[in-house]
This record gives C-alpha cells, structure tokens and sequence, in this order.
C-alpha cells in the first residue's frame, strides 16, 4: 500500500502558523471579553461597599453654645427673633403650630417657636415647640411641649463647618425621618415605576433610545432611580453610550444587591440640588435645611413638591435663583401626584395656593472664624481623629455667639477710634480679645484679630507680646499669699539699682517721679513700677516665677527682677488664664473651647488628652487680697475709666503697657468673667497707646455690653481674712487721734495688732466683732521693714 503524501515542511509551518493566529485570536477575545467584564462589572464592587458602609461623607460642624432662656430673666422678643432668623429660622406661614425652622409671634407677649432637630452632649434632642411668655422685659412663661419649664435650650448655632476639597454640604436622612409626601413627591417626578422595575425601565430606554437616534447624540437621560444613584456616587455625568452601558449594569447589580428601600434611601441621600456660596447641596436633608430651613420631615407637600422637581434641574428650579421656574416645576409634580393618585385633591389644591416659601437657612455661616480654627486645632488635639474635612463630626463648643458678637462690636468700633490716634501711619492696629468663664474655664468670647480676611494669624492664642504692668498682680498675690505684705504695708518708691548678671539694672516708673512710702494699694493703683520690684524681691523671684506657672503661664520666664514688669513674652490665652485664676479664687479653671465631639451617630467620643486639669494656683486668702487691691485699680487707678460707661459693679483689673508703648492691655474680672484686651502693631512698632487709652475703652464696651441680669458680683470673702481701721501712713490700727483712717483686708494671721505709732493712743472704737482676732504683740509694720 502506498503511504500517504506527507506535508512538506512549508505546509507544516502555514499550518502551526495558522493554529498559533488561531489561539492567539481567542485568547485575545477571552481578555477582551473580560476586560470589558471588568470595565463593566468592578465599580460595583467599589459602589456597593460605599452604601454598605454608608459613609457618604458630610463636613464636621462646630456649633456655639445653645441660646438658654430661663424664666424670669430678661428679654427683648425683637433681639431673640433677631437670633432665630440668623440661624435660618422663618416666620411660620399662617397660624397654628409652627413646624421645624419657623416661628410665629403672637403680639408683643407671646413667640411661638418651632425648634429644629439639635445636637447635645446628652444626645440629638428632638423637634420641640417652645412657648415663650415675656412681660414688661422678662420671661415670664416657659412651655417645651405644653409642659412647664423653669429653662429651656434652643438650637445651638452653627460657627462654621469643615469641609473637604469636593465642599458637599450632606445631612443624611433615613426614611423614618422623612414624611411621605417628599418620597412620593421624589418618586413621581423622577421615578413612579420604581418598585415595579429591576433597576432598569424598558419603556423609557426605549423612549430616550428613540429621540437620541433621532437627534444624532444623547440628549434623553431615560434613567431610573437607580441608574441615577449609580451615576451620582460613581460614574460621571458625560453624555456617551459607554457611560450608559456601565450605568445599566450597575443598576442591575445594585437591584440584585439591594432592597428597594435600601436604594431609594441612598438616592435620597446622594441626588444633587445645586449649590450655594461654592457648596454643593447633596441629598434632600440637605437640600430641606438649604431652601427652606427646615428638617426633611418638616417639609410641607408643596415643599416636598418643590424640592423633588428640582432634581432635574437644580439650578433652574431653584426656589432662590430662580423663583418662578420652581413654582412650575413643583405645580408639574404636583398634578403627578394626583395624576398617580398619591394625593388628594384637596391637598394639592391647598399645595398649589401656597407661596413658595424659601426660607433658606445659613450654610456655612463662619462666624467666630479664630475660635473656630482654635477649636479645631483644640479637637485635633484631645481627640484620637483624623482629619476634620468630611469628617461626619458634630462639635459642641463654649463660644457664646452673643458674647462673640458683643466682642466683634466692641472691637471694631474701639479700633475705628484708636486708629486715627495711633503712630503707626499706614499701618493698621490689631487687637486680641479672651473671655473665659472663670468657674469652668469655658471660652466664651474670642477674637484673634481685627479681619480674619486679610490676616488668619490668631493674635489671641498664637502672639507673644510684653504683658507689661498687666503681670504684676502676680508678684504682689505672691507677697500677699504668704503673708510677707499687706494691702497696707509700705514700700519705697524711690530710686533703685540692681546687678542683674555683669550689669546694673536702674527701673524707672511711666511718670519719671518718685513718690516715696507709698501703700501696696496704692502702687497697684496707679500702676508704680518701682515698688512692684520690690515686692518681687520681698516674695522671691523665683516664687513669683513659679506662681505664673501654676496661674497658667506656659511661655518662658526667667526669675530676673525685670520679671516683675512684666519683661518677657506671653498669650493673651495666658494672660486670661492668670486672671480667671484670680476671679476664681485662686483655683485655676481648666481652659478650654470645646465641650463634646459626637460621631456621626450622635455619639460622644472619648478624649485622647484631657484639658489642663484645675489646681490651686494660689490660696483663697491671697486670691480675695489681690482682687481687693485691683478693684481699687478700677474705683479709683489707671483703670477708673471703666466707670465711665456707667459699670459699678464690684470689678477689678489692670492696666498694661510695655516699653515703649508697644502693646496696651487691659485685664479685669468678676466673679463671672474674666477678659483680656491687647492692642499692638504686628510690626512690633510704637503705637502711642497706653493701657488705658488703648485696651480699656474696649475691654469696658464689652464688659457692659455683656453684663449678666443681675449685674456682676464679689468674691466672696475667705473666713481667712479679716477687715480692720486703720491709718493708711502707718497700716496700724488707727487710733482717735488719725487724721485718716480707711478699712483694710489683711490676713487673720497677719493682721495689725497695736495702735498707729504715729497718732498714739487707743483705737477710736471697738472694731465689729468677729472682724479682728486678739492684738498681736508685734504689729504688721514691726515685722514689715521699709523695702
């Protein structure tokens, strides 16, 4: 038999040739068909994962204290309408209850107001209605819910939120927070067939197929709900049949992924209406609060109805830019809802007679924009965070926004004065204010500088600047603490040289004079700087130093006797810090802005590191004799210009002015209050302002335009100390022959036991009883020698 022809090697070769293209050409198709599978398919994954975590990301919020009305305290309905309508809330329209957001005022006796949803360290609180009664300035009448209550808090408002790069503003709703005339409002307009398709309607595709072929490009969207969702959390919103394709098949994978519920809850929280002031408005939460003031549940059917048509074109519906446009919108989605039997008639016919009703609430108010950098970098701090853009976090603070407010004016109008006066030509004054609440240390006023525009630097927490006399209650509380002077002790005013190092330091006082013996409470009072240093040296400078540091001083300080002049460098944060240890008693307050960081659930998240925590800085004794002799400084030294303004309160403080008259301070307190003032040029240069001439008018306009109802009050006096006559040239116990006696604070241990050697005799009279303990065989000015 013959054997077959055998393939000669060409042929052999054509044929490999052929079966390798052929292999090639299927494995090129097998990657092809799946890389187009996972060019399809993978940004599934991605999206699902995204609403399974439902992390959308909404910008962390810093609010300011709630608004407390308590009854029987003063108040003007016009200044706290004033207040509601900064924060977003709107008269109600017509009578009855007023929703979330409004309020409705009842003649010149009765507001009616409806708070929205708010945040607290004890939890969200919910939607309230807040009777108020007021008669002749004062509430008279407090109902939360028609029950009685002695006080009630408002919502807190808003100083500013953090925003990431993409600036959404979201406030994320699940569908028990909505009502169900803004989800069938949404569904007629963009979607009415939702739970009866599978992600995709053929009906319209055709339909968008149909006009597209026609116009020779896409123009019909034709999507779903959930094809939109699709497309607002993952895929762009370019006009091509590849983004369609990939926005079919993941909306086909979300329906086989996700319940109906589940997808229309997300679109809700992910459809786009708009933006304003460069935000963008994401989500129906917070498109309600944005157009209307309002929580989503709050919204009315014509509301709903308004805000649902603004879906497909957010900027020209928009009930602000675009007033007339977004009425027929809303009356086109109005007529679905009949047309689809999700309303009666008497309900739209009362939607379409209703006014638009915009009442669009702050978004991004930035108000107290230092504190709220402060604040920021004080979370950043004692809590274990990451960054706060986007950071779904609430922040509860200390800031009083009335405080903040009455800083800001008393500012501005104070600068507007000194300005002209200054040295400093074309350059302009800047200015720090601190107000802290001394019995807790809460923040309550806070500016960083005159315009937060042309300068972020934070003059009150960041600056270091020269005290000046502002430091020296904290040598003379030293001496008086230990007993080592009294408010009536002696000290020389006269020339005085030191050896600091290889030099000779010769201090001079403001006025070139020298006075000669002069009281403690005198030196204070008009500020003379040569009996400040000694008392630094009778209380040791070192103690002096290291008393700073217990009062809240953290910048560094060397115990030289220019120490006591206040010759080195610290905050105004500081400062403030020293003075409400003062005003507290001598315990020093726990500084602080920030009172709560909740989760996005509302929750309050532990802190990492806590405030300084309070201590005794000093004894009670000591704290009450030097707020004695301070108050002296107000009634009748460098600082009686606060009386000016009508303040007779029992107030103490000190004025402050480094050389050259560079920095001008103001420093004062109550027992409710402590503030500091500081005024100065960034440069460093001359301003021609003293103490009071520069810082006081200021620290006196907010004192009084912050005065509490009942005026500001004393410290109460320590059992440790005792009053007593005595002769002011002598500080002994005045006698019937004292030409001039005054009554005096001491400590009971080291109180004045004998008659004034100068006017002998036996005292003119019994002192009150309990006032002096029994005489002490050495007197005061026997133990005190002429420093």
């Amino acid at each position: 038999m013959a054997e077959p022809p055998r393939p000669s090697p060409s042929q052999t070769s054509r044929r490999q040739r052929a079966a390798l293209l052929f292999a090639l050409n299927v494995v090129a198709v097998l990657a092809a068909a799946a890389a187009a599978a996972w060019w399809l398919f993978a940004p599934v994954w991605e999206l699902l994962g995204k609403l399974g975590g439902t992390h959308l990301g909404q910008p962390t919020r810093i609010y300011a204290q709630p608004r407390l009305l308590r009854l029987g305290e003063p108040l003007e309905l016009g200044h706290l309408l004033a207040d509601l309508e900064a924060q977003g809330y709107r008269p109600a329209l017509g009578g009855g209850r007023p929703p979330s957001g409004r309020f409705h005022r009842h003649g010149d006796e009765i507001l009616l107001i409806g708070v929205r949803r708010a945040p607290s360290a004890a939890g969200t609180l919910p939607p309230r209605l807040v009777k108020v009664r007021a008669r002749a300035g004062r509430i008279v009448g407090l109902q939360v819910d028609g029950l009685a209550a002695d006080a009630v808090a408002l919502e807190p408002p808003l100083l500013t939120a953090v925003y990431g790069p993409r600036r959404i503003e979201r406030r994320p709703v699940t569908l028990a927070d909505l009502n169900n005339d803004l989800v069938r409002a949404v569904l007629a307009a963009e979607d009415d067939g939702f739970f009866q398709h599978g992600g995709l309607s053929l009906s319209s595709v055709l339909r968008a197929l149909w006009v597209d072929l026609r116009g020779g490009e896409i123009r019909q969207g034709g999507s779903t709900i959930t094809q939109q969702l699709a497309r607002n959390l993952f895929l762009s919103h370019e006009r091509s049949w590849t983004r369609k394709l990939r926005e079919a098949a993941l909306a086909v994978a979300l329906e086989l992924e996700l319940s109906k519920w589940q997808i229309l809850e997300s679109y809700l929280n992910a459809v786009y209406l708009g933006a304003r002031d460069g935000i963008n408005i994401v989500g129906v939460g917070a498109g309600a609060r944005a157009y209307f003031g309002k929580d989503a549940r709050e919204l009315s059917l014509a509301e709903a109805a308004a805000l649902a048509g603004m879906i497909a074109s957010p900027g020209g519906a928009s009930p602000l830019a675009n007033p007339e446009r977004c009425i027929q919108r809303r009356n086109w989605v109005l007529g679905r809802l009949r047309e689809l039997g999700w309303a009666d008639e008497g309900g739209v016919q009362a939607a379409l007679a209703e006014p638009l009703g915009a009442a669009p609430a702050p978004i991004n108010p930035r108000h107290a924009p230092y504190f709220a950098e402060a604040a920021r970098r004080e979370v950043l701090q004692g809590w274990e965070l990451g960054a706060l853009e986007d950071g779904e976090l609430t922040v509860l603070s200390t800031l009083s926004l009335a405080d903040q407010r009455a800083a800001e004016s008393a500012v501005k109008e104070g600068l507007a004065a000194l300005q002209p006066r200054s040295r400093g030509g074309l350059e302009r004054l800047e200015v720090a204010l601190v107000s802290l609440d001394p019995r807790t240390g809460a923040i309550l006023a806070y500016v960083g500088g005159r315009n937060w525009a042309t300068s972020q630097f934070d003059r009150a927490g960041s600056a270091r600047r020269s005290p000046g006399s502002t430091f020296k209650p904290v040598v003379y509380a030293a001496a008086l603490t230990r007993g080592q002077l009294s408010p009536a002790s002696l000290l020389d005013d006269a020339p005085l040289s030191l050896k600091v190092g290889g030099s000779v330091w010769t201090p001079g006082n403001d006025d070139d004079r020298f006075l000669g013996a002069v009281t403690v409470r005198r030196a204070v009072e008009d500020s003379r700087n040569i009996p400040a240093v000694r008392a630094a040296l009778a209380a040791g400078l070192p103690e002096v130093a290291a008393l700073a540091r217990r009062m809240g001083v953290t910048s560094p300080l060397e115990p030289v006797p220019s120490l006591a002049l206040g010759a080195f460098a610290l905050s105004p944060v500081e400062l403030a810090t020293v003075y409400a240890t003062l005003a507290a008693g001598g315990t020093r307050p726990p500084v602080h802005g920030v009172l709560a960081v909740l989760d996005a659930a509302g929750r309050p998240l532990p802190r990492r590191r806590a405030p300084p925590p309070s201590g005794r800085a000093l004894s009670a004794e000591g704290a009450f004799l030097t707020t004695s002799v301070l108050q002296g400084v107000i009634d009748r030294g460098t600082g009686r210009g606060v009386r000016s303004a009508g303040l007779v309160d029992p107030l103490a403080g000190k004025t402050g002015t480094s050389n050259g008259r560079r920095d001008a301070w103001f420093a004062g307190y109550a027992a409710q209050r402590a503030t500091v003032v500081w005024v100065g040029f960034d440069s460093n240069a001359p301003t021609g302002l003293s103490g009071a001439s520069g810082a006081l008018p200021i620290w006196t306009r907010f004192t009084a335009a912050v005065r509490p109802p009942g005026g500001y009050t004393q410290l109460a006096r320590p059992a440790g100390v005792v009053k007593a006559l005595i002769d002011p040239a002598s500080g002994a116990l005045a006698t019937s022959r004292c030409p001039e006696t005054v009554e005096e604070y001491f400590l009971s241990t080291h109180a004045p036991g004998e008659a004034c050697p100068l006017h002998a005799s036996w005292p003119a009279r019994p002192l009150p009883q309990g006032e002096l303990p029994t005489p002490r065989r050495r007197s005061l000015l026997d133990r005190l020698t002429r420093l």
